[in-house]
């Protein structure tokens, strides 16, 4: 789930879904075939944060990296369905060493269905604001981030889901509707996870390991039974490129929630949007954001003083990039985020700020420096627990 790169196309996609494999499916039969890809991104980060009393005092100054090795399955039948997969395995130490693995079955003029661990389609579909920091966006996941205090940069991704764990993932043809060109049109797209498990391992959360046989239906606090529907549409307006995505997703909390709750279901729901105008010669201007409202607590009656029960999160982003992922191309961009999360039995609300601003630039093929400043602040009920961190980076990231 971890996807830091910067996609530096006229609409940076946030996620990995590989289109090209629906777009260009061939009838001539290939054998399976495996090739390597993945990302790798260093950087060097700064802070100056008022930490809340009874918190330990943070280091200033700090290095992180994010490392994913991909091992891409692909294969064509005689008849052009395309079938293969994909393994992804960190570069590091961590809990789950394989991140997601998954098979796929597709074909250009039907569509592709996905099985195994990964992403739901509400993680690969949506467009936000574009990526103006790499491993610091809003839209694409990353848990290496400079941001301290919100558990990272905060992502306007549904917080109760299942990505990651094992379930199925089906989507249409993207180019069946309104005459579009291949790539273009509507895509719809349809998930369902039957428990909250991601593998053999011995991942802790709400990715417990799935074991030899059927989980169970009462572990306290794991997310089961999951739907999510998705759509984007994609058209081009002659110079301006557009991005449309909205999606509805549902998810059971099992177990035992006090005041006799042990049953319920969490709502969300999340619309987005981004535009590129391409100026010439290359360049182009990125305007995107999106606003997302979620059910985190609901029938939240008995939990308790001060548990969070209603998200609301909008962001928007500006980008200015010279010519895509050329080398020599310079982007430089602003993102901002703002989350309410309103809290139970009249406790107030929590609301966070972050502000960012971004310049990168292409120093090779799939070589890319960065460096940002950005600013996050918590505010939560009660003065004594706000975070407020201003903070800085300069790195580098590599895809191949």
């Amino acid at each position: 789930m971890k996807k830091t790169l910067l996609l530096q196309t006229a609409l940076v996609a946030a996620a990995g879904m590989m289109l090209a494999d629906v777009a260009n499916a061939q009838t001539k039969a290939q054998p399976l075939a495996i090739t390597l890809g993945g990302f790798w991104t260093q950087f060097v980060k700064f802070q100056d944060k008022d930490i809340p009393a009874g918190q330990p005092n943070q280091h200033s100054v700090g290095t992180a990296s994010d490392a994913e090795v991909y091992f891409n399955i692909r294969g064509v039948l005689d008849d052009g369905t395309v079938i293969g997969g994909q393994i992804q395995l960190e570069a590091a130490t961590y809990g789950d060493q394989i991140d997601e693995r998954y098979m796929f079955i597709e074909r250009a003029d039907i569509g592709r269905i996905e099985i195994g661990s990964t992403d739901r389609v509400h993680g690969k579909m949506l467009y936000f604001a574009p990526t103006v920091l790499p491993g610091h966006s809003t839209t694409v996941h990353s848990e290496y981030s400079s941001a301290q205090g919100n558990g990272g940069t905060p992502l306007m991704w549904f917080a109760n889901n299942n990505h990651d764990t094992e379930g199925l993932n089906i989507y249409t043809a993207s180019n069946r509707y309104f005459g579009s060109k291949v790539g273009k049109g509507l895509q719809l797209g349809f998930s369902y996870t039957p428990d909250g498990c991601q593998d053999f391992s011995s991942a802790s959360g709400n990715n417990p390991g799935c074991g030899p046989g059927f989980g169970g239906t009462a572990n306290n606090g794991q997310l089961s039974k999951q739907y999510s529907v998705a759509a984007n549409y994609l058209e081009t307006l002659g110079p301006v490129d557009v991005a449309l995505y909205g999606s509805w997703n549902t998810v059971h909390l099992e177990g035992t929630l006090g005041a006799g709750v042990t049953d319920r279901r969490q709502d969300g729901w999340q619309v987005g949007a981004q535009f590129a105008y391409n100026v010439g010669d290359g360049s182009a201007i990125q305007f995107g954001g999106g606003y997302s409202n979620e059910d985190v607590g609901r029938d939240a009656t008995g939990e308790g003083l001060g548990v969070i029960k209603d998200r609301e999160a909008y962001s928007v982003g500006l980008r200015y990039l010279t010519n895509g992922a050329a080398p020599g191309s310079v982007g430089i961009g602003v993102e901002y985020y703002n989350r309410e999360d309103t809290r139970t039995l009249g406790a107030g609300k929590n609301e966070l700020d972050y502000y960012q601003l971004g310049l990168t630039y292409q120093l090779a093929t799939g070589v890319l420096s960065f460096a940002g400043v950005g600013v996050s602040d918590l505010d939560v009920p009660g003065s004594a627990n706000d975070i407020k961190q201003t903070f800085g980076v300069v790195g580098i990231g590599l895809t191949f």
